[in-house]
């Protein structure tokens, strides 16, 4: 029986995992038992609900600008178990966590937002006093602050308009006093992120009525951008926000004096604008 110092350790061993071993299928069996053996000691354990905060601070893990909340099926304790050689930490291992980068799915942004057109203008001099006859330059600012660049549109500049100007209603379709003063720009195109300045010094010519000055009577001025392509309601450019395209000068002006010798009708005889074709 020079064998049995062998089976003696190995019944000894098995007399050590065997409890366990038992706990074990009836865990399957019946449920959940508590086990114990070798040199460590599990004494208990539970599975919580979970969710999201659940009022309970000890289920939240927070580190550095996140916060990760108890979710279903965590495993849970109020303190770690240890016995021997092991350590059981209850959760998500509180102090790892924190103590690590954590890298959340790259998130792609496929489309650039649609473009988006606003402009402003000042004069100069800035008034707002003036006398009719008097030289005024009216410098004008448009900025496309969408991400995708702006097609060709056209910007019109209303002197006393009979109405609040729309998009379609260009400057001479709205004149609203005698001589009917107005400009129109043309931009071919305007990237994202970008401004282009105006000036009443250049405007399209065959389109616009202007000689330097205001007329005797003149209060409101107005611009509108993208202001022209009948057939559409939204203008040339299809904008991320179609209602910031009209800007009105605040305040208005007042202009006292004769009046310009330069008189135009009042609609004066333009030529037809192009229209722009969407793709």
């Amino acid at each position: 029986m020079k064998n049995l110092p062998a089976l003696n350790n190995r019944l000894a061993h098995l007399a050590v995992w065997l409890p366990a071993l038992i706990l074990l299928l009836l865990a399957g069996a019946n449920g959940v038992f508590a086990q114990t053996g070798g040199n460590y000691d599990l004494t208990w354990w539970t599975i919580d609900s979970g969710g999201s905060g659940g009022g309970d601070g000890s289920k939240q893990v927070a580190g550095g600008t996140y916060e990760l909340l108890s979710t279903i099926g965590q495993p849970e304790g109020s303190s770690g178990i240890s016995g021997g050689a092991y350590t059981l930490q209850s959760g998500f291992w509180p102090g790892y966590i924190s103590n690590h980068n954590l890298y959340l799915p790259i998130i792609i942004k496929l489309h650039p937002l649609p473009p988006d057109l606003t402009g402003s203008f000042t004069l100069s001099p800035a008034g707002p006093n003036f006398s009719a006859g008097s030289p005024v330059t009216i410098n004008v600012v448009v900025t496309n602050s969408g991400e995708a660049a702006a097609d060709a549109f056209w910007v019109d500049f209303y002197i006393n308009p009979a109405s609040t100007p729309t998009v379609n209603k260009r400057w001479n379709d709205l004149c609203g006093i005698s001589p009917c003063f107005g400009l129109a720009w043309y931009v071919p195109s305007l990237g994202p992120g970008q401004s282009v300045a105006l000036s009443s010094n250049n405007p399209a010519r065959d389109y616009s009525v202007w000689y330097g000055s205001f007329a005797r009577g003149t209060t409101n001025l107005h611009l509108y951008v993208d202001s022209w392509n009948p057939g559409t309601n939204i203008g040339s450019v299809d904008e991320r926000n179609e209602s910031n395209n009209l800007y009105t000068y605040p305040g208005g002006v007042t202009v006292t004096g004769l009046s310009v010798t330069n008189d135009e009708p009042a609609p004066p005889s333009l030529p037809d604008r192009p229209i722009q074709t969407k793709n």
